[in-house]
């Protein structure tokens, strides 16, 4: 600690910490208007400037100062308040006085600091400059005689978003924001209009609606991608205005500007029953009943096995649980499953093959009462506990990584968060980062080492890392005890780094590279996304990691661990609540003889005319036609199903086929918690009336209840601390905080993985299809108002040379045809494609991109001029 005094107040302060920060601290005020905590500091506009003692003549910027043993601060001598005032004078001498109709009016940090700094009128004069304001970006209004020359927006964009959209140009008193061009071009993500102290940069979504007194702020978190982003929903009468993150303000642009999905157009507001092939609208006990008259025909008739459901990752984790109990308690019978099945269920299957189930002990039930959305159960002396959750990753600690391994993720588009944590573990100069990709993403900028392999390549490329890493670490231990090392490395003894690079691409010289970096870090992490996990053979990618993880990784270490992308925001929420076909809540294993069928399993049955495929579906959301891949196959064999039953916020391809659709109240709408991808529990507060929409729990607990089973479904906090109090995994949880919270006390067993090639047929292209930045799964799709207006058809992203040979320019209309079927689409031209390698956006309506895949997110392709 730091011994000081401020303003003649004896202060202790931890080392390194700014005279700011420690002022703040303690309650002493120093003025500030470049300074923001989410950033580091910037010392632009000298409003805080400090005298300190001993130190120079001239006072110093109290945001870049640090605290030195026996150092004495005077933070508002007169000396300091004529400088202060001169300098506002300076910031005002050109500034529009335009307040009452300036949106930042009654959060403008300007506005206040003029109160407290008692400026009344600026007696200094200068040339008019004539502002080049911008009204043609989308959602960012841009207006420079508002601008204070903070910095605020720049550092934002370039350290934490690593947009680098805008910046300063001229200098001096000519100094102005601008981004090299208009409109601006960017990710849209937001973040620099709400870290601007002043109205230079305004939300378009937000202008002339609202003051900010008149709004009412409710603390929520994210309901797109896994990344579990906490923000306020700004609302007046009863419509969300804005959304804001005050604390690191990041948001990317669905979680900013993706709010009015709430209020879309095509929202389904009340129940719909179909009648000889149509639509009609009914009452709510009228489609109950029906459903519930259904179910028990067939569950008398064919047996409880008859009746299938199919949980959602949008869905709360209080709604899934309710939804595994009414299959389970209710109907009796296992046969449910979730989409994840196709992507993260396959990462936490090869990390438990690799790392086991997850087992607990030293737990206890809490002696008072739980607060809500907290556990019932708290970590005992010697709690702990093993398995694959021990290994997944938490956000916070991934800066402390000296090495990352990002293999078939493109970061940013999957969960930006997950990016901006990445960012900032590059912020250490020992950090290593190798990118692992087919195409080139943002990240390729700050990697050490680029491994750009040829599409479905990923276990073979991994066969030659093992080999490598073998060769020359050949008495190398894994830092846990494991099982079946000798084993393993057989496996590779017939594996020829020659032969890896002819398949994959990638250089010899590049993968022992890579092998020598991950043999040296101390707290390695490695990094997959859906891309990789979609994959036919997605459980096999993730087994040859959890490999790799036993062998290199530092389980303990702060930093060191797998960070799998979870696609949704609660798809890691959905799985732990039990909606799996052979695990209970908290992953806790069903005899085999008494497990139902998984979601592909099921389809095959059905493809099969078997007896054992359902009569009856239950689905809790989730457009399985756009998802899943071979889109005729699945439409061909839902359409088989005599009764389906879907709730849903809009009439989706999957809800059009049902006989039964359940409109379902969305995040703004209800109360309940998801799970985020690194185990961090985020609460949703209801914000908005449901106005005639009913949320998940309460119409499954109607149900159930028409069906004469009592699931105790009464509120989302009850059902929570139900399934709580089942979760020993959640010891010690709370909302923002993660799990597991108890010591780890891990083994693992090496597991060989199939080093085949994922991608078969002899086209001339590969195709990828996964995310784009701007959308989450279809959901953001069906606002107009909202990420549609920056990303509004799909286009195939297409290398320039290929382009040229094949005819085709920027805007042209291609085919694409594969052996499943064909679309057309319009061309974007995009360097970052290797040639021979197309990519395209899985989340629009039209084209259905999923006609032309098979079983994986990869297709061999011919494409043609349309």
């Amino acid at each position: 600690m730091v011994n000081l005094t401020i303003d003649g107040r004896a202060i202790q302060a931890p080392k390194g910490k700014t005279v700011l920060e420690v002022a703040d601290a303690n309650g002493i005020f120093i003025p500030r208007l470049c300074y923001h905590p989410a950033l580091k500091p910037i010392g632009a506009c000298r409003i805080c400037v400090v005298e300190v003692k001993p130190g120079p003549p001239r006072p110093l910027p109290a945001c870049a100062t640090v605290v030195n043993e026996g150092m004495e601060v005077n933070t508002n001598s007169e000396r300091l308040q004529q400088i202060r005032g001169e300098l506002m004078k300076l910031v005002l001498i050109n500034h529009a006085l335009e307040c009452p109709i300036c949106d930042k009016g009654g959060e403008c940090e300007l506005q206040d600091l003029t109160h407290t700094l008692a400026v009344e009128k600026v007696d200094l004069e200068a040339v008019k400059l004539a502002p080049n304001h911008d009204y043609e970006s989308l959602f960012v209004e841009r207006h420079p005689d508002r601008c204070v020359t903070c910095g605020r927006c720049i550092h934002i964009c370039r350290d934490h978003v690593e947009a680098m959209a805008i910046n300063f140009m001229q200098r001096g008193y000519f100094t102005e924001l601008g981004s090299g061009q208009l409109p601006l071009d960017c990710e849209f993500c937001g973040s620099c209009i709400d870290i601007c102290p002043v109205g230079a940069l305004i939300n378009k979504l937000w202008k002339y609606r609202a003051r900010a007194w008149e709004v009412t702020k409710t603390e929520t978190v994210c309901p797109f991608c896994g990344g579990g982003c906490v923000y306020d929903l700004h609302t007046k009468d009863d419509h969300i205005l804005r959304v804001r993150n005050q604390a690191s303000i990041l948001l990317c642009s669905r979680g900013r500007f993706g709010f009015p999905v709430v209020e879309a157009p095509d929202r389904l507001k009340t129940p719909l029953i179909k009648d000889n092939g149509n639509f009609r609208e009914a009452s709510w006990d009228e489609a109950l009943d029906l459903v519930a008259a259904k179910f028990k025909e067939i569950a008398e008739s064919a047996g409880a096995n008859a009746i299938y459901g199919v949980g959602s990752a949008r869905a709360t984790n209080e709604a899934n649980y309710l939804f595994q109990k009414f299959f389970r308690q209710g109907l009796g019978t296992n046969q449910l499953d979730n989409p994840g099945r196709y992507t993260y269920v396959r990462a936490l299957k090869g990390l438990a093959a690799v790392f086991g189930l997850p087992q607990v002990s030293g737990v206890e039930a809490s002696t008072a009462p739980p607060l809500p959305y907290q556990s019932p159960l708290t970590l005992g002396e010697g709690a702990q506990g093993s398995g694959f959750p021990f290994v997944l990753g938490h956000f916070a600690d991934l800066p402390n990584a000296d090495l990352a391994l990002v293999l078939g993720a493109d970061v940013t588009p999957e969960m930006p968060p997950l990016g901006w944590k990445l960012l900032r573990a590059l912020d250490n100069e020992n950090f290593r980062l190798v990118l692992a990709n087919p195409r080139r993403t943002k990240f390729d900028r700050y990697a050490h080492l680029s491994l750009r392999y040829k599409p479905g390549t990923e276990r073979i490329l991994l066969s030659g890392l093992f080999k490598a890493f073998f060769a020359a670490n050949p008495d190398r231990t894994p830092a846990v005890s494991a099982a079946g090392l000798e084993e393993f490395k057989e496996s590779f003894k017939k594996v020829s780094l020659k032969d890896v690079a002819s398949k994959t691409g990638v250089e010899e010289t590049l993968i022992k590279e890579t092998a020598a970096l991950l043999a040296q870090a101390q707290a390695p992490a490695i990094i997959c996304g859906t891309e990789l996990l979609a994959q036919d053979k997605g459980e096999q990618n993730a087994l040859a990691l959890a490999d790799l993880f036993l062998l290199i990784g530092r389980p303990g270490t702060p930093g060191s661990a797998v960070y799998p992308v979870a696609e949704k925001n609660n798809s890691r929420g959905v799985c732990e609540a039990g909606v799996l076909p052979n695990r209970l809540p908290g992953f806790v294993p069903i005899d085999e003889t008494a497990a139902g069928l998984t979601l592909p399993d099921m389809l095959d049955k059905l493809e099969a005319n078997d007896p054992a495929a359902p009569q009856a579906i239950y689905m809790l959301g989730g457009d399985l036609l756009r998802a899943l891949p071979h889109r005729s196959r699945t439409e061909k064999l839902l359409k088989k199903v005599p009764f389906l039953v879907v709730q849903d916020a809009f009439l989706t391809d999957t809800a059009k086929l049902a006989q039964v659709v359940l409109p379902v109240a969305v995040h703004a709408e209800q109360e309940g918690s998801f799970i985020s991808s690194d185990g961090t529990l985020g609460v949703l507060a209801q914000a908005l009336p449901a106005n005639g929409v009913r949320p998940d729990w309460q119409i499954i607990g109607q149900l159930g209840a028409k069906m004469g089973y009592k699931l105790g479904a009464s509120h989302p906090k009850q059902i929570f601390r139900e399934l709580a109090r089942a979760m020993p995994l959640w010891a010690g949880l709370s909302p923002k905080a993660a799990y597991p919270q108890m010591q780890a006390a891990l083994t693992g067993t090496f597991i060989p993985f199939e080093a085949d090639l994922s991608l078969l047929g002899r086209r001339p292209h590969t195709l990828i299809i996964g995310k784009a930045l701007n959308h989450s799964g279809s959901y953001t799709t069906h606002a107009p108002d909202g990420t549609l207006k920056l990303m509004s058809e799909a286009t195939l992203q297409l290398n320039p040379e290929d382009a040229q040979s094949l005819g085709l320019a920027a805007g042209d209309t291609a085919k694409v045809i594969s052996s499943q079927g064909e679309i057309s689409v319009p061309v974007a031209l995009a360097p970052e494609m290797p040639p021979g390698v197309v990519f395209l956006p899985e989340h629009f309506a039209q084209p259905p991109v999923h006609i032309l895949t098979l079983n994986s997110n990869l297709v061999r392709v011919t494409i043609q001029k349309g």
